[in-house]
């Protein structure tokens, strides 16, 4: 049987290329943050933040589509009475100074560039989380695609859709590389789907990317 020709890499962003670094600290900084911009206290505007948080994850997990950074910021200021705009500053620079890469995701997503067209593909409420983290690590790749511009999330077809179609890619000649059940939406287009870790079973299991890369070496 001929190897297939793999030309392109569809690959998640939260869990495979990167991790809050202190999930305590960015959720104080959020408190401190919202505190000042609704003007109330600490305790209550991180309450108010868990609460907004959990109804919009309610809401994307039940219908797949995305609430991103302003629709969340609206809603913790139509909660608090305070103004959105102050409120997604809040969200968003808590986010960018919290976000680091996981190990070895740079130099992966380096050399993946180097050999196939690279699309990030994310469920995230902020395209500007993953621009921001591209551009701090310099790294090129051919496009992102994200939840909070297409309006819906994986495991939704038409975020994978466009992802291929941003690359001009096939799904027999597409990888699929994640960490969680969402990321198998990839393979109801019959793209095969890699997954980093043990949390879900993929196509193909491995226990970190540099592993991923060793495997696809073979398809250079």
């Amino acid at each position: 049987m001929a190897r297939p020709r793999i030309e392109a890499l569809l690959v998640d962003f939260f869990g495979t290329l990167a991790r809050l670094d202190d999930e305590g600290a960015y959720l104080a900084e959020v408190a401190s943050g919202l505190s000042k911009a609704l003007n109330v206290g600490e305790d209550k505007a991180l309450d108010i933040f868990v609460k907004a948080r959990r109804l919009a994850n309610s809401i994307r997990e039940a219908a797949l589509v995305e609430i991103p950074v302003e629709g969340q910021a609206a809603l913790i200021a139509a909660m608090a009475g305070g103004d959105w705009r102050a409120t997604r500053d809040v969200l968003v620079n808590a986010m960018m100074r919290h976000l680091v890469p996981l190990d070895g995701a740079v130099d992966f997503l380096r050399w993946a560039s180097q050999h196939f067209k690279v699309a990030i593909i994310s469920n995230i409420t902020c395209k500007c989380f993953i621009e921001n983290f591209i551009k701090n690590n310099k790294i090129n790749i051919n496009n992102i695609i994200t939840s909070d511009v297409i309006r819906y999330r994986k495991p939704h077809k038409l975020i994978f859709k466009m992802a291929l179609r941003s690359l001009r890619a096939t799904p027999a000649n597409t990888v699929m590389i994640g960490d969680d059940d969402v990321d198998l939406g990839a393979r109801a287009l019959g793209i095969l789907t890699i997954i980093v870790g043990d949390r879900v079973a993929g196509d193909l299991n491995f226990k970190g990317l540099e592993e991923v890369r060793g495997w696809l070496s073979q398809f250079i």
